[in-house]
């Protein structure tokens, strides 16, 4: 990044992706654990919500938790190695920014378990709230030139792929969902950069 990095790439990449988890509060990575346990097996959709909702982690939950912060580390460190300062921060900032956003998406998609989580924040939030992020957003995209296009055009095809292929397994969307949304756009829009 303008010369060799103090420490290794990879050692630079787990670092930033273990800030991340720090700065967020490792928010959302209990719904990628929740979808990664719940929506691959092949089980009748109640089911599937138990597991969800059940707080234990199981093989494909620990397998999506693992690959979701090997994804944003590898993205993190091939940046650190081949980019800029400024690419790195506009990544960053993009990747926080679109994830949170897609979440708006995910509220116009039936709920699938009434009373969750995913529908008191749908009943907390109003119109304005959707117009305000998606201006800020495509504003933000906008001054980052083609590479917020291309980190944009990610992001929607990352969760519209996501919250469709839950409402096929569910009949809608969880708050689980809403959280694995979030870390996947996340990875996808840091990946999106190392190609640019």
């Amino acid at each position: 990044m303008d010369g060799n990095p103090a420490l290794p790439p990879l050692v630079c990449g787990i670092i930033g992706c273990a800030c991340w988890v720090a700065v967020t509060g490792g928010l959302h990575l209990d719904g990628v654990a929740d979808c990664g346990d719940g929506l691959p097996i092949e089980v009748s959709r109640e089911r599937r919500l138990e597991i969800m909702k059940d707080s234990r982690l199981g093989t494909f939950g620990g397998t999506a938790l693992f690959f979701n912060l090997a994804f944003k580390g590898a993205a993190l460190a091939t940046l650190a190695a081949h980019g800029t300062w400024e690419l790195l921060l506009t990544a960053c900032a993009l990747a926080g920014l679109l994830a949170r956003s897609q979440i708006f998406i995910a509220m116009r998609f039936p709920g699938a378990r009434p009373g969750g989580m995913g529908e008191a924040f749908k009943q907390g939030t109003r119109p304005g709230h959707a117009l305000a992020a998606a201006a800020v957003t495509l504003a933000a995209c906008a001054l980052a030139g083609w590479n917020g296009l291309y980190a944009l055009l990610s992001a929607l095809a990352g969760s519209m792929g996501l919250l469709l292929y839950a409402r096929r397994r569910l009949g809608g969307v969880t708050g689980d969902v809403f959280g694995c949304t979030v870390e996947c756009t996340e990875w996808l829009v840091l990946l999106t950069f190392c190609t640019l």
